[in-house]
């Protein structure tokens, strides 16, 4: 009989999918087109977070980062098609890719634990969400509330479905519940004060 980890871990695979959905219809109507460098870099977070958690023993806890690795790089590689068309700020990219590889390069010779790789990512991230809440701030409607719903679902999926519980295993899971949880509260908000819808999210 398969463990209750394991049926979690697929349930929250399914989550990670149902939030592309949308994206993925986006794509094939032109009404999305991802940006390469940021899904790269994304990308390559999840690759990280989810390495770290499988190296400790965290199991099917995985399973949101190993697929969210997937639809980022191919989200990433359709990117590469647009990247004549997209403004791309250089100076941003850099600092972003920059934070990431140094402090993996120095966890790899030891300088640095891989609890606290994993906290600098986190902050990286809460960094690259910033532009994203404040554009719900000017358009309560400008994002998509199911994906953010689905990626939260599939975090907390993924938290329950760690086999050895530790700092390594539950904390990127558990800081975005509760960064997307946020999200979808600050969204509920500025909608319930909105006087009219204000802009179509494309993803809706």
């Amino acid at each position: 009989m398969l463990h209750i980890q394991t049926w979690l871990g697929g349930l929250a695979m399914l989550a990670v999918f149902y939030r592309n959905v949308p994206a993925l219809r986006a794509l094939k109507r032109g009404q999305f087109q991802p940006n390469f460098a940021t899904f790269m870099i994304w990308a390559l977070i999840s690759l990280i977070e989810a390495v770290i958690i499988l190296a400790n023993r965290g199991g099917f806890g995985a399973t949101s980062m190993v697929l969210s690795v997937v639809f980022f790089s191919y989200f990433g590689i359709i990117g590469l098609k647009y990247a004549k068309e997209q403004p791309i700020n250089r100076r941003f990219i850099m600092a972003m890719l920059g934070a990431v590889v140094v402090p993996l390069l120095l966890t790899l010779v030891h300088a640095l634990t891989q609890g606290e790789l994993l906290f600098i990512l986190a902050i990286v991230e809460a960094l690259a969400i910033i532009p994203t809440i404040q554009k719900i701030k000017r358009a309560p409607y400008s994002e998509s509330l199911s994906c953010y719903v689905w990626n939260d679902i599939s975090m907390l999926l993924s938290l329950l479905a760690v086999h050895i519980i530790s700092f390594e295993t539950v904390f990127v899971p558990l800081i975005w519940v509760f960064i997307m949880s946020g999200c979808i509260i600050y969204m509920l908000v500025l909608r319930s004060r909105a006087p009219k819808r204000q802009e179509c999210a494309v993803f809706d």
